[in-house]
Parts: structure tokens; sequence; C-alpha cells
């Protein structure tokens, strides 16, 4: 019981937060087309939905999958399954990017898996890393759309330009450090000295990260597989878009697919302080889909439902189930 008590639990700020969030949807809701997006929503049928959510929790089963096989066997598809669902229901409840997830990632598998805590961090980063290249891609091929169809100006294509290259830069500094075990133990040297403190087992445990981090390196077919999973999370994770829109009588550009995908994605990750950026991102998406011409009533239906029924209901009621299940599992 005393582990469990340990595990990340989400408070009443998050909540309460979650309640804002919410609340900023009633604007919203007062001023488009609600009759015109009710009409809409009845149109799509509830067949659409249910292949949609499938999607979705076909999507999380490859981005664990993806994990798994790094993990290399040290834990069971079971956990890593449960806990990759816990970690994305953490991340929509405890805003802070996607960091308070890997650490709950991190320290689950540790203690349900006994992974050595070095070799968790290891393979999470790894993954991170694995997992940026299919939103890369996204973003390029969803901005080249937004280029060739608006003609956007310098200044907005130079912000696109300079997010996608500080995005790469931040990922590629986060490999060549992990990959220079020395960088890391300097960075360690240097916070001691600010501190004034002993980091001995700060160090140690960087030691044994970097040297997991480069063994993981060398594995070039899980590393392969792991970003064939990568690929396969971000088709079935996006497919969702496209049903809705087919169901509707619509049948965009996929590039205008990919659009709409990485801004719901980039309003996900963006830690603003709201739980899934609940209501903000309904914003920002009913305003794009309106820009690109659709009536404001589809342009509502479309945001409700891709975003906020299939995306942050489904996972935080899944998510809600796997994390009361994992903190059973540490409570026995």
């Amino acid at each position: 019981m005393e582990e469990a008590e340990r595990t990340p639990r989400i408070g009443k700020k998050s909540l309460i937060l979650l309640v804002v969030g919410l609340v900023l949807m009633v604007p919203l809701l007062a001023t488009f087309d609600i009759d015109e997006a009710m009409t809409s929503l009845r149109s799509i049928g509830l067949v659409p939905v249910l292949l949609s959510f499938l999607s979705i929790h076909i999507g999380v089963l490859f981005y664990n999958l993806g994990w798994y096989i790094l993990l290399d066997g040290r834990a069971s598809f079971r956990d890593v399954f449960l806990i990759g669902w816990t970690s994305l229901f953490i991340n929509l409840l405890i805003p802070a990017g996607s960091a308070t997830g890997e650490v709950a990632r991190a320290y689950l598998i540790n203690k349900k898996a006994r992974v050595p805590m070095a070799h968790a961090v290891s393979t999470i980063v790894a993954h991170r890393v694995v997992m940026i290249i299919p939103f890369i891609v996204s973003i390029v091929l969803g901005f080249s759309y937004l280029v060739g169809s608006t003609g956007v100006g310098r200044s907005t294509l130079f912000t696109i330009i300079l997010a996608v290259v500080t995005l790469v830069a931040a990922f590629y500094f986060i490999y060549k450090i992990s990959m220079n075990e020395s960088a890391l133990l300097r960075l360690i040297s240097f916070i001691e000295h600010k501190l004034g403190r002993d980091l001995g087992k700060v160090k140690e445990m960087v030691r044994e990260y970097s040297m997991a981090f480069r063994e993981l390196m060398v594995k070039r077919r899980a590393l392969a597989l792991s970003l064939a999973c990568a690929f396969l999370n971000w088709l079935f994770d996006m497919l969702p878009i496209f049903i809705y829109f087919y169901a509707l009588g619509y049948w965009i550009d996929p590039l205008m697919g990919i659009l709409i995908y990485s801004v719901s994605i980039i309003m996900v990750l963006i830690p603003i302080g709201i739980p899934g950026n609940t209501g903000i991102r309904e914003w920002v998406m009913t305003g794009l889909l309106s820009a690109m011409g659709f009536s404001r009533g589809d342009a509502l239906a479309i945001t409700l439902v891709s975003s906020t029924i299939t995306v942050f209901l489904n996972e935080l009621v899944f998510g809600f189930i796997a994390y009361l299940l994992v903190l059973r599992g540490l409570s026995k």
C-alpha cells in the first residue's frame, strides 16, 4: 500500500482546472451555430463514432507496443499497456507538457516489473525520440498544405519553420547528450557545484542511463520496429478525422486532414495549465475549420465529436480505468 501512495495522483487542482476548461466551451457553443452542429452530429450517427473509438484504441496499442519492443522483454505487455494508458491519463489531467506522464511511466515500470530505473528512463527517452518522427512528418506535411492553399505570409512561414526546427533541435540535443556520458556528468557536476550538494547517487544513475541508452541505440531492429509502431500509431490516431468528414459527406485533401490533426496534437502538447487544454483546443480547432470554409455548425460538430468526445473523453475514461488497475496492482 505504501508504494501505491507514492504513485502520482490526480488532485483537486486538476479537477478544478478541468471544470474551467469546460466552462470555456460555453461561449464557444453560444458563438457557433449549435442547432446546425446538433443536426450534423445526428447525421454522423453512432457507427462512425464507434469506428473512431476503435481507431484511437488501436493507435494506443501500437504506441505501447513501440515501448514494449524497446523494453526487450523486461516487462509483460499487460504491464506496459496499462502503464502506458496511465501515463496518457496523467498527462491529460496534470498538464505539464508530457513530463509528468513520463516520470510516472519510469516509476511505475520500475515498481511493477522491477526494470532498473536507468534502463526504464533510457527506453522512455528512446521511445519519445522515435515517436516524435511521425509527428514532425505530420507538421511538415500539414503546414505545407496551409502554405500551398492559403499562401501564408513570410512571417507566418518563418514562425512555422522555426517551431519545427526548434522541435527537431530539442530532440536531437536529447539524443546527443544521452549518448555522451561525459557531457551528462559535467552537467551534473555543474549543478552539484551550484547547489553545494553531493550528487554522487545521481551521477551513478546518469552513468547507468547513458550506458543503457547507448546499448539501445545499436539495436537497429528494435528501433526500426518501434518506429513502424510509431507511424501506425500516427495513422490510427489521425484516422477519426477522415471518418467524421466522410460521414458528413466531405472528401477532404489528405494534407488538410493531416493539418487538422497536427494542430490538435500541438494544442494538447502546449502546457497551458488546463487538463487536455479543454475549451482552448476546441476554440482553436473550430476557428481553423471555419477559416478553411466549413460552416460554423459543421466546424463545431466535427470539433466536438473528434476532439472532445473521441480523444479527450475516450482517454479520460479508459485512462482512468487503467490508472485504477495500476494502483490496485501496486497495493498488492
